[in-house]
C-alpha cells in the first residue's frame, strides 16, 4: 500500500524515485493512489500497519472493535465466558448455556462437565 501526492513528484534518490507508505491504519490496495488517506481507514476486525495493501484479520480469539486499527496489538483478546471461532471480527460471542470459557482468547467454549 503506497501513494505519490502529484505527478512528476518523487522522494528519495532520484535515480530510485519511490512512493510514501500508507501510513498505519490504513491501507492501499489499487494503483494510482495520490493521499495519504490511500483506499481508506483499515475496516472492524482487521489491522493494518504502514504499507499495508489489504487489511490483516484480528486472530480468531481476537477481535477489534474500532476503525483504523495500526497493529496486532489492537486486536483484543475475548474475555472470560466469551470466544471467537472467526478471525477478522468486530466483536466476541457470548459462550451458550451449558459451557464457558474460562482464560482470555478463546475461540471456543468449553461444554460443562456432567
Amino acid at each position: 500500500g503506497s501513494w505519490m501526492p502529484t505527478e512528476g513528484a518523487l522522494k528519495g534518490d532520484v535515480n530510485a524515485p519511490e512512493c510514501y507508505l500508507c501510513p498505519a491504519g490504513y491501507f492501499g490496495n489499487t494503483s494510482g493512489l495520490f493521499n495519504s488517506s490511500c483506499s481508506g481507514q483499515c475496516t472492524k476486525g482487521h489491522f493494518c500497519e504502514a504499507g499495508t495493501g489489504h487489511p490483516e484479520p484480528c486472530p480468531a480469539g481476537r477481535y477489534s472493535p474500532v476503525i483504523g486499527a495500526p497493529r496486532e496489538e489492537f486486536c483484543i483478546p475475548c474475555a472470560p465466558g466469551q470466544y471467537q471461532p472467526l478471525a477478522g471480527q468486530s466483536d466476541c460471542l457470548t459462550c451458550p448455556a451449558g459451557s464457558f470459557s474460562p482464560d482470555v482468547g478463546l475461540s471456543a467454549c468449553d461444554p460443562c462437565p456432567r
